[in-house]
């Protein structure tokens, strides 16, 4: 009797265990098929949020998200940014301060591929749960052992609606990104992507390597 007790704990164990890299390869799908589709759509705009539960000085901070192939804009009260393909031009309004940089060293960092690549690297990925018209995936990272990432995709559209930092401690969330309106196909003009110095004839430019 207890070697059949023994036998059926292990086969619970392996099943368990088993479902559970079902859903790490399940979760680990969606992004990627999130990723895929952000790779494909050309032309698109979202508006954004970014919130924060503790007092910071750069958040909240709203603004639109533009993109164009590998091209962007951001464009936000405080602060813009633009890639032109190159080169990264960080715009502070309030310092009247232009920062030139290369890509590793950007102040947003929330673009499609940004994102994706950093769950889809070093994440233990899981599906909370799945609903109608989103799912809701649990990213953990072993070299942030206070913190955890919750991921809402929209799985009519396959985007990306909400990140949320939450301590695991106090299950308190610290940090919000909100994708307020989402759009694509849109006609979005060239210039919109080129850093052009005539509207900053009073800003200091500062390079970074």
């Amino acid at each position: 009797m207890k070697t059949k007790n023994n036998i059926s704990i292990k086969v619970i164990l392996f099943l368990l265990g088993f479902s559970n890299l079902l859903a790490q390869e399940s979760a680990i799908d969606i992004l990627q098929k999130v990723k895929d589709n952000a790779n494909l759509i050309e032309n698109a705009k979202y508006k954004f949020s970014i919130t924060s539960e503790f007092e910071n000085t750069l958040l909240p901070i709203n603004g639109e998200f533009y993109i164009k192939d590998e091209n962007y804009f951001i464009d936000t009260p405080e602060i813009d940014q633009i890639y032109d393909g190159k080169k990264f031009y960080t715009i502070i309004h309030e310092n009247q301060e232009i920062i030139v940089s290369n890509e590793n060293n950007t102040f947003f960092n929330f673009t499609p591929n940004q994102i994706f690549n950093f769950f889809l690297s070093g994440f233990n990925l899981q599906i909370e749960k799945i609903s109608n018209n989103s799912y809701f995936i649990i990213a953990e990272n072993n070299q942030e052992e206070d913190v955890f990432y919750s991921i809402v995709i929209n799985s009519s559209n396959l985007s990306i609606e909400k990140i949320e930092m939450i301590e695991k401690k106090s299950n308190t969330k610290i940090n919000s990104f909100l994708t307020l309106t989402y759009d694509y196909n849109l006609i979005v003009p060239l210039s919109l992507f080129k850093f052009d110095m005539n509207y900053y004839k009073d800003y200091l430019i500062v390079t970074q390597n």
